[in-house]
């Protein structure tokens, strides 16, 4: 919820141009210079919060599956320890945000370029952070920037961090589960479900926040100039968090059954079908769908779920 406010407050824009990434505040409120330079601080202290805790969530589920004799320092006043590394961690790349790249005269130049010919943006109710990556000296010259350079470079330690910790956690909880496959079905299928829900955890974050992330900070460096493109960024970070959950809520089969039970089954529409026999995750898709779309048409569903797996997706898509 902060982390909204801050972002509502901040209405950011991300923006690649002449070796310098531009964190481009729009204001919503004539604030002080402190004011306003706090803003983007705290977005990005928010931010580096998110990966911060991506990795803790990780690392709990490793401890709670491969070495459930340490959770315990997980209760107690041990969480307060974790609370302050989390928030140690984060307020580095806030403080690094909000002292490393200061604004200069060439930065301030470049980004009035920038705002009036991709934003046609009123500078006055703008403010902006500046990575910039390289400075040019009177013989054209370019040099790295030391001041941005150990800035990026706190920024990636923590990311580095934070991806190590989930991707090792992740694999060793994954091969741990493999090794350990209970010998009833029931165990079996569960176990099989939280193989699945794993991978694709691990995967999103990687496809949605590190890898993105991680290649927006290294454009400049390779002089790659995309320009606006580079808001891709802040969809990616906002989508991801409402995703996530979604995962294991479809893979489980308990959170799936009782999702559709609730939303989908107890329709009058369906009452006299065996739905509850149509709970694996293609049919209950497809049901899904039948049920949203084809009933305000119909007033009627146009086949039993037990036959809705062999509908095809491209039929669903094209009814919808």
């Amino acid at each position: 919820m902060f982390y909204s406010l801050v972002e509502m407050i901040l209405r950011p824009l991300i923006h690649i141009y002449d070796d310098t990434l531009w964190l481009i505040q729009r204001k919503r409120f004539d604030l002080s210079p402190g004011l306003t330079r706090l803003i983007p601080t705290m977005y990005c202290w928010c931010y580096a919060m998110s990966f911060c805790l991506f990795a803790l969530q990780f690392l709990y589920r490793y401890v709670a599956v491969c070495k459930p004799h340490l959770v315990v320092f997980f209760t107690g006043y041990y969480f307060f320890y974790w609370l302050a590394l989390i928030l140690s961690l984060a307020t580095s790349w806030g403080l690094a945000a909000a002292f490393m790249f200061p604004q200069t005269n060439r930065t301030t130049e470049s980004f009035l370029y920038v705002i009036n010919s991709s934003y046609d943006l009123d500078p006055y109710w703008t403010s902006y952070v500046a990575y910039k990556y390289f400075d040019t000296d009177e013989n054209r010259v370019r040099h790295v920037n030391i001041l941005s350079f150990f800035g990026v470079l706190q920024h990636g330690l923590v990311i580095s961090l934070s991806f190590g910790t989930l991707f090792y956690c992740g694999i060793k909880t994954y091969l741990n589960i493999k090794e350990h496959v209970g010998m009833s079905t029931k165990t079996r299928s569960f176990q099989l479900q939280l193989f699945r829900a794993l991978v694709v955890q691990t995967c999103l974050s990687m496809i949605m926040m590190y890898i993105p992330i991680g290649f927006m900070f290294s454009c400049p460096y390779f002089d790659l100039q995309l320009g606006a493109v580079t808001n891709y960024q802040t969809v990616m970070a906002q989508l991801y968090p409402g995703i996530d959950p979604f995962v294991v809520l479809l893979i489980i089969d308990s959170y799936r059954k009782t999702i559709l039970y609730f939303f989908v089954f107890r329709s009058e529409t369906t009452k006299n079908f065996s739905c509850l026999e149509c709970t694996d995750l293609r049919c209950s898709i497809v049901l899904f769908f039948e049920i949203i779309f084809l009933f305000p048409r119909q007033n009627t569903i146009t086949r039993e779920p037990q036959h809705l797996v062999n509908l095809d997706f491209d039929e669903i898509f094209r009814i919808c």
